[in-house]
């Protein structure tokens, strides 16, 4: 999700349309940890989501509410991110919503995340299922290690990036930032739920989309000591604009992020 990125990307594979929107029942070899199916209405359910809130990062232009029903509700089964043109306290002209579980759970050891979601589109768009280490808040970005599940960018429309980034003694950058990435295309990513995942078995990641493997990744040993292996948090935004969002079109708005469920299983 940070832009000042340097994507390497690895491939570029067309899977098939996927024709439901829901996984097979979980196997044996798999054991439901986390979930949240969103079978209720009204704001996200609290004991599971908290908000970032405000102007975050990558001099994006929404604003990130916080237990805002225009911008973040759950109803028809699905979580839904609503991100709106709209004149918000005098201080943006865009809002949204950017949800995570830090401080409500952390994920740990061998895990298998799946999110099943249908995309917002539209030039600007900039919507995001990633994780990062709940250490962020005292060793920073990139010590912390950011996995990007799934990053989509509106003037791309048909691609979307997987993305592993962290701290190395190597990086000739100046907060020693490296990063390594995948692509997949996609032609329905608007239209259609797709299941957008990770799995991590030691240090070893793979990102998957309807099961179909794309990224297969494994920390350097010049990475920040524990990148990739400590506690970590999930993240479900949609930024406008940015550094890698770009310009935006204005006639789009409203646009909807919508997720079916979030299920976290031990592998």
């Amino acid at each position: 999700m940070r832009i000042s990125l340097i994507f390497i990307l690895l491939m570029g594979l067309t899977i098939s349309c996927k024709q439901t929107k829901k996984l097979e029942n979980p196997t044996p070899t798999k054991q439901l940890v986390w979930a949240d199916e969103f079978n209720y209405n009204g704001l996200p359910d609290p004991t599971k989501w908290d908000y970032e809130v405000g102007f975050v990062r990558n001099n994006e232009k929404q604003y990130y509410t916080k237990a805002r029903l225009e911008n973040a509700s759950v109803e028809n089964g699905n979580l839904v991110i609503s991100s709106l043109k709209e004149e918000y306290n005098n201080i943006a002209h865009y809002t949204s919503a950017s949800l995570n579980t830090l401080g409500k759970q952390s994920f740990v050891g061998d895990i298998r995340i799946e999110v099943c979601a249908k995309l917002p589109f539209g030039k600007g768009i900039w919507p995001a299922i990633w994780m990062m280490g709940i250490n962020r808040t005292t060793v920073g970005w990139p010590k912390c290690s950011e996995l990007d599940i799934m990053e989509f960018v509106g003037h791309t429309p048909n691609k979307v990036w997987g993305t592993m980034h962290w701290w190395d003694s190597n990086s000739t950058e100046q907060n020693m930032h490296k990063s390594q990435g995948s692509t997949l295309m996609l032609y329905d990513l608007s239209t259609a739920y797709h299941v957008y995942g990770l799995e991590r078995r030691g240090s070893e990641i793979k990102l998957f989309v309807d099961n179909n493997y794309y990224l297969t990744f494994t920390p350097p040993a010049t990475a920040y000591t524990g990148s990739f292996v400590n506690p970590l948090y999930l993240l479900l935004n949609t930024a406008v604009g940015g550094s890698w969002g770009g310009d935006v079109d204005d006639t789009i708005f409203p646009q909807k992020f919508y997720f079916d469920y979030v299920r976290v299983y031990k592998i």
